[in-house]
């Protein structure tokens, strides 16, 4: 029998509407990726060793750590953000601009995707545990088929 799971996520994308203040927001719609999307991890793995190279330089955690000394860095809020949009978050619904006093919707761009997530970071928060669930749910399909393989017959 082929038992028909009760979410699909078709090329490891789903559409969710996030919450804020614990309601949905009427209208709004994101697409998200898994969080296993390869130029995710990879960009993700690059800008963690970058934090990492910039915490030893400025000693940050230790108390030798002066943030008068620290000239202009891109934001690692920003760094992490930007490739949430770039990967993660593919398309979305319901969001747009004013234009002349009049709301137009826009098409997703990763770009406008960073300015929505710098706008609205639970939206970040939530974009990346979709993402993650996203993946599990593709790891839990991928040992249930695995599980059901045929078992060799000795010949």
């Amino acid at each position: 029998m082929l038992i028909i799971t009760p979410r699909i996520d078709i090329g490891g994308e789903r559409w969710f509407t996030p919450v804020l203040e614990l309601k949905p927001v009427e209208g709004l719609s994101l697409k998200v990726c898994s969080i296993e999307n390869p130029q995710y991890r990879s960009r993700n793995a690059l800008v963690r060793r970058h934090i990492e190279k910039l915490d030893a330089v400025y000693k940050a955690g230790t108390n030798e750590f002066d943030l008068s000394v620290v000239g202009d860095i891109d934001s690692m809020d920003d760094l992490l953000i930007y490739n949430c949009a770039q990967y993660l978050l593919t398309d979305w619904e319901g969001v747009g601009e004013l234009v002349d006093g009049k709301e137009i919707a826009i098409e997703y761009t990763p770009e406008k995707g960073a300015a929505l997530l710098k706008q609205r970071p639970e939206f970040y928060w939530q974009i990346l545990a979709v993402a993650a669930e996203i993946a599990s749910g593709k790891e839990e399909q991928k040992q249930e088929t695995v599980k059901k393989q045929s078992k060799r017959k000795s010949g």
